[in-house]
């Protein structure tokens, strides 16, 4: 039988050197690897995240300036050339002050506008002094919706009615109709001791108390911001006073004993349709406007495209 051969003990050392060697080798390759992608995660979240609150802050700022303008110049009974003219002018004007403000602490800020991106529209309601609902009751007041935004009921007086039961509230409680494609969706308002209350019923079903706030004052319904307002209390509705389809007309009815203004902007497509003898106000609006934002620092560029349309549903 042949000898077999077996290594030494300083060959078998010597292996398990070399072997020693090469995986510390590895490891230290590895742990510079990952120490070089931790170094760079770290600096390159630093240096987003440093300015990127403030360039969220700034469009935030410039989305809710730009729409401050829009009503403003919206109330101002202007045609529609002239209020787009308008508008530009003040959006011109916002952009170098913006900048100019930014570029003390070392960033630069732009903004920019095309009319023609603009969204015209109307304006309707009575704002001047409070006036009774039944000047259109049971009438469409608008119809031919595919936009509608800042709708709010400012409510001086409303049916008084207590604790009661659904044909009650059908028959003498004040509704704002909403005529969708699904279920027609109707918001009851009115008064029960104190307290005012928003019933929702939606098409062959009784309404039920869907929001309420404690009686002070005018009573402010915000339907496309969810919202109920009084001079000691803000109620949120979470979602419940606008349908979850958007609205093709929007009818008022039972409007004899509630009386308040109104306003509503919606489309240009959009047509009123009240009676002749209402005291419905028709204006030309702009109903939004696109700008585009910008923010550069040493360390972030953000660029947006923002459309301002104030008191839109969310």
């Amino acid at each position: 039988m042949a000898d077999v051969m077996t290594p030494s003990r300083s060959e078998r050392a010597q292996l398990l050197l070399i072997t020693a060697l090469a995986l510390a080798v590895i490891l230290v390759t590895v742990a510079l690897l990952l120490n070089a992608a931790i170094f760079t995660e770290n600096v390159a979240t630093r240096d987003t995240t440093a300015d990127g609150p403030e360039a969220i802050e700034l469009r935030g700022e410039l989305v809710s300036g730009i729409g401050e303008l829009i009503e403003q110049q919206n109330r101002q009974g202007q045609d529609g050339s002239d209020i787009a003219d308008s508008v530009e002018s003040g959006i011109d004007e916002i952009g170098p002050m913006v900048d100019r403000e930014r570029a003390s602490g070392g960033t630069v800020a732009t903004l920019s506008h095309d009319p023609n991106d603009d969204e015209m529209g109307h304006l309707l309601g009575w704002t001047d002094e409070s006036a009774a609902f039944d000047a259109i009751d049971n009438e469409t007041v608008v119809e031919g919706l595919s936009d509608a935004r800042a709708f709010e009921l400012n409510l001086t007086a409303m049916a008084s009615l207590s604790d009661p039961n659904a044909s009650q509230i059908e028959n003498e409680a004040f509704g704002v109709r909403f005529v969708t494609a699904g279920d027609n969706v109707t918001q009851y308002i009115y008064e029960d001791n104190e307290t005012v209350v928003i019933a929702n019923a939606t098409e062959n079903t009784d309404p039920r108390s869907r929001c309420t706030v404690n009686e002070s004052g005018p009573t402010i319904v915000d339907l496309t911001g969810d919202e109920l307002r009084t001079d000691d209390e803000i109620r949120q509705c979470y979602r419940g006073l606008w349908p979850d389809d958007d609205p093709e007309s929007i009818a008022f009815i039972n409007g004899a004993d509630t009386e308040g203004t109104f306003t509503l902007t919606v489309d240009e497509a959009a047509s009123a349709n009240p009676s002749e003898d209402s005291s419905l106000q028709v204006d030309d609006a702009i109903y939004s406007v696109t700008v585009d934002i910008g923010y550069q620092s040493r360390d972030l560029t953000f660029e947006t495209t923002a459309r301002v349309a104030p008191g839109e549903p969310r």
